[in-house]
């Protein structure tokens, strides 16, 4: 698996720093565009990093496992790199009222923190489905979920 990824034909980033990756839809483009520029609707994805910054990248999440990064669909459009997942364990009621209580507004059910290299992440999919995801990442097989629902 390689360390690095090459994104806007120009920037090397290392694979450990970022803590997801999460494609950008048209409606989230355009308003890119409006904002930055008409070039800035080019960009596919948005890698957030450990400290939480983010950087926009032309290349799709495809482009980016073809570099030979394996990532894990962790459920809500967001891919981990398969190598920075540490461990993925239940998120529970206690959790979520904790985190509610530091002013987050939880709009989704997690089922899932996994803690990665580059921080936290919530994710749908429960601990056992991103733990054989991350396996199959690892053996080079498909991360794509499969519908959540069925586990």
């Amino acid at each position: 698996m390689s360390t690095f990824i090459q994104i806007n034909k120009n920037t090397t980033i290392p694979t450990d720093t970022i803590r997801f990756i999460r494609p950008i839809g048209d409606e989230e483009r355009t308003r890119i565009a409006e904002r930055y520029g008409a070039d800035s609707g080019e960009f596919n994805v948005s890698i957030q990093f450990g400290d939480k910054t983010t950087k926009l990248a032309i290349e799709t999440v495809d482009q980016l496992r073809e570099q030979g990064v394996s990532l894990v669909d962790i459920g809500g459009d967001r891919h981990v790199v398969a190598a920075n997942i540490k461990s993925a364990k239940p998120f529970t009621a206690k959790d979520a009222a904790k985190i509610e209580g530091r002013g987050y507004n939880i709009s989704r059910e997690f089922k899932s923190r996994v803690e990665t290299t580059a921080g936290t992440v919530l994710s749908d999919a429960t601990p056992t489905q991103i733990m054989d995801r991350r396996a199959r990442a690892n053996q080079g097989g498909s991360q794509v979920a499969p519908q959540l629902v069925n586990g």
